[in-house]
């Protein structure tokens, strides 16, 4: 009952009886007024007059009873009321005296036909009858009379166009069977295979493709089914590739830690100096792990959306300058040109300064880390029409094209030496866990604005963040500080 065929037939079945019911009630709605049922029984009357006059007319010499006989008879044959006046309307002879109410016939209001008189009469209890009166001979009119329905409109629709109305309906009932399975074949098949494709994506199986035919409905279904394949595969891949790079990242520093750790217990780092560098890439490896954890935790809570933010009026050139003054020292120290760029009309906005000032620092930090000494890193911003315009931009080493599209993956690292299995970090500077410009990527976007690459390799790399200076939440987040 449930199928799809079934449903269209219903659905077919119903807007057909509808269509049905409106169109009689409309035309019992206009038959109501019409006179077509009066001119029925008129023709019916005219009928039979026509019919009664082929036989021989009644003679003046008939008893009463006789004449009662004869319009009983010609009724009988007839099936109407029949009756014998004369020209004064009086009534001689009434088929129906025995079981109807007596009729007044008053010829003079009648109107004159040319076959005989055609009028309305009223009998005892004031029902209104047709009648056709023909004269017989000099002085007699043979009347022939039928009763009008209560409901004309309806019985006139009852009589002649219901079982019409029934026929058209089942012809169209047929017909919207026909429509129905076209339709179903049309519409059901696609959405058979896109099932199958769904359940085999339900269980893995990405090989297979729903597809794109039908109406513009289905075939948006199917693409949507088809992009929606794509993005598992793609989801399914990075949480593969996440889980290895998690792996690989916390093997290689407990692999140094358990090391490290069994020579001292052996006894093979006696000496101050090797308790002393032992104990050096240890503490190096467990901040490494702690580093990975919480930019874990940083890209978990971010991948919950804005309630990772603590949105609030902020001071942009103040967190800029803050920045900047923190990276000063290391800038002379290595011999880099730090400069700071920044607009005198940049306007306040509302965002989690902390997080913003995280970007900040990420891109510093990397563009510090790849500028050789006599390099130059600039930190600019300016107002655009869309927002704020914030560029970290270096004459460093560049990143290679090849991986230009990929610095914003999760784990991803353009220094492969520094993933190297085996290879320990300097102590005192681990190395990093390709987390660094992901988590800097979220926090941009969960702002709205959104961070881009140019790199040259041998000349630099540039990282724009551009950012809205409002947001649909703004103002209220306004309003709650003023109050």
């Amino acid at each position: 009952m449930n199928s799809l065929i079934t449903r269209l037939f219903a659905a077919f079945l119903l807007i057909i009886l509808l269509v049905i019911l409106v169109i009689g009630f409309a035309l019992i709605v206009l038959l109501r007024n019409s006179p077509l049922v009066e001119r029925q029984i008129v023709a019916r009357l005219n009928e039979a007059a026509r019919a009664s006059l082929q036989s021989d007319a009644p003679p003046h010499s008939l008893s009463t009873q006789a004449a009662e006989r004869y319009v009983r008879q010609l009724a009988n044959t007839l099936d109407v009321r029949v009756l014998l006046a004369d020209g004064r309307s009086q009534i001689l002879a009434d088929s129906h005296a025995a079981r109807a109410p007596t009729l007044t016939l008053d010829f003079d209001l009648t109107l004159r036909d040319p076959n005989g008189r055609v009028g309305r009469a009223r009998d005892a209890n004031r029902r209104a009858w047709l009648y056709v009166a023909r004269p017989v001979d000099a002085g007699r009119f043979l009347v022939f009379a039928a009763q009008p329905p209560r409901f004309p409109g309806l019985t006139f629709f009852l009589e002649n166009l219901f079982w019409p109305l029934v026929e058209a309906g089942g012809v169209a009932a047929l017909l919207s069977i026909v429509l129905a399975v076209l339709i179903t074949r049309s519409i059901a098949l696609p959405l058979q295979k896109m099932a199958n494709v769904a359940r085999g994506i339900a269980r893995g199986d990405y090989a297979q493709a729903a597809p794109v035919a039908g109406p513009d409905e289905v075939r948006a279904l199917g693409q949507s089914i088809n992009a929606m394949s794509r993005q598992v595969q793609a989801a399914q891949q990075a949480q593969r590739d996440f889980l290895a790079n998690v792996s690989h990242e916390l093997k290689t520093p407990l692999t140094s830690i358990q090391g490290f750790a069994q020579a001292i217990l052996d006894g093979a780092a006696a000496s101050p100096e090797a308790l002393q560098r032992s104990a050096g890439i240890i503490y190096g490896e467990t901040d490494r792990m702690r580093r990975l954890v919480e930019g874990l935790l940083d890209l978990a809570r971010l991948d919950a959306g804005l309630r990772a933010l603590n949105r609030a009026p902020l001071d942009l050139p103040l967190v800029l300058t803050t920045v900047v003054e923190k990276f000063s020292l290391r800038a002379r120290t290595q011999g880099i040109n730090l400069v700071k760029d920044l607009s005198p009309v940049l306007p306040s906005m509302v965002g989690d300064a902390d997080r913003l000032a995280q970007v900040f620092t990420n891109l510093l930090d990397n563009a510090l880390k790849h500028t050789p000494a006599g390099g130059t890193v600039t930190l600019a911003a300016a107002l655009v029409p869309t927002g704020v315009e914030i560029t970290v931009k270096d004459t460093g080493d560049g990143i290679p094209p090849e991986d230009l599209s990929r610095i914003f993956e999760r784990f991803y690292q353009v220094d492969k030496s520094r993933a190297r299995p085996g290879t320990p970090p300097t102590p005192g500077k681990p190395g990093g866990v390709g987390l660094g410009l992901a988590i800097t990527k979220e926090i941009v976007e969960a702002h709205g604005g959104s961070l881009t690459v140019e790199s040259v390799v041998g000349l630099g790399s540039k990282f724009t963040i551009r950012l809205p200076v409002t947001h649909p939440d703004d103002a209220t987040v306004i309003k709650k500080r003023k109050s």
